[in-house]
């Protein structure tokens, strides 16, 4: 008989819970809202490896970033890119690279453009360095693919923690 009560008590308290205030740990509510009020703005760089990145990050942002006519915060990145030799030969010639691909982003508030927040983040892919210069190009490509990816998932996690910080309102 005090088990049914207990459990009849505790089926009875669950639909009060949701009067308390409570909100779901890993909803999406604060963090898909401020996304879906942002635009993004992605500087062309000093060179063309530095707009490919730029063009890469801002396509990965997109597929998660819809930007409505008035946003109320713009996201604006400043990408590099950079190639670094790695594993030399006995000839002097690198084996390996790094493509660093890393991005100055900052915050504003749109209707003033006050700085909300600022950060930096980087992202490495290491690509073999092939005699062929055709697959050279081709695995250069795919690691700087590879790092924008990766650099845009981490710079969304950046942003969602700093958005987390502010307050509501």
């Amino acid at each position: 008989m005090k088990q049914l009560f207990t459990a009849t008590a505790f089926a009875l308290s669950i639909p009060l819970v949701g009067c308390a205030g409570f909100q779901p740990m890993h909803g999406t509510q604060s963090a898909q809202t401020a996304f879906s009020d942002m635009s993004v703005t992605v500087s062309d760089g000093k060179d063309e490896g530095d707009r490919e990145a730029g063009y890469l990050i801002r396509q990965r942002l997109a597929d998660r970033i819809s930007a409505p006519e008035k946003p109320t915060y713009q996201l604006l990145i400043e990408p590099t890119a950079q190639r670094i030799g790695l594993g030399l030969t006995s000839g002097d010639f690198a084996s390996r690279y790094d493509r660093l691909v890393s991005a100055k982003w900052t915050l504003r508030k749109s209707e003033d453009g006050a700085i909300v927040a600022r950060g930096q983040t980087q992202s490495t892919a290491t690509y073999s360095a092939d005699r062929d210069p055709y697959r050279l190009q081709s695995t250069s490509n795919e690691a700087t693919d590879r790092a924008a990816r990766e650099l845009a998932d981490k710079l969304l996690t950046e942003v969602a923690l700093e958005l987390a910080e502010l307050p509501t309102l």
